[in-house]
């Protein structure tokens, strides 16, 4: 029983990292449009941004091996390398606007593809 409720409890984790990336990558533009450098400086480092990328690709690596050994579903794994693939582009534009949109889109499918796992698990059980 504990087994199944930490594969459940991961893909959580994975959408409230996904949420956070999300949160961070429309923060920076935001505040960079409104001149709030004091606290731009806090949130915009690439420390910051590689950690909470990393964690999301390990936890969601985990989540959807995991969750396709248990419901063999081809789309949820797809989906996630979808997003991490915009979110991996997003990072690599140079124009801020569009690292921010592709980068939100990229943490978007992710965060689906979390919730899309997590409902499959969880009907298993």
């Amino acid at each position: 029983m504990r087994e199944k409720l930490s594969k459940i409890y991961l893909d959580k984790v994975g959408i409230c990292t996904s949420l956070l990336c999300m949160l961070h990558c429309l923060a920076v533009p935001i505040l960079l449009i409104l001149g709030l450098d004091s606290i731009l400086i806090i949130i915009d480092h690439e420390w910051l941004e590689l950690t909470i990328v990393l964690c999301s690709l390990s936890i969601g690596l985990i989540a959807f091996l995991q969750g396709f050994v248990q419901h063999r579903q081809h789309f949820v794994p797809v989906l996630f390398v979808a997003g991490f693939l915009l979110l991996i582009n997003g990072e690599s534009v140079a124009h801020e606007c569009s690292a921010a949109g592709l980068s939100v889109a990229g943490a978007s499918v992710i965060a689906y593809a979390h919730y899309d796992n997590f409902q499959l698990k969880k009907s298993i059980y």
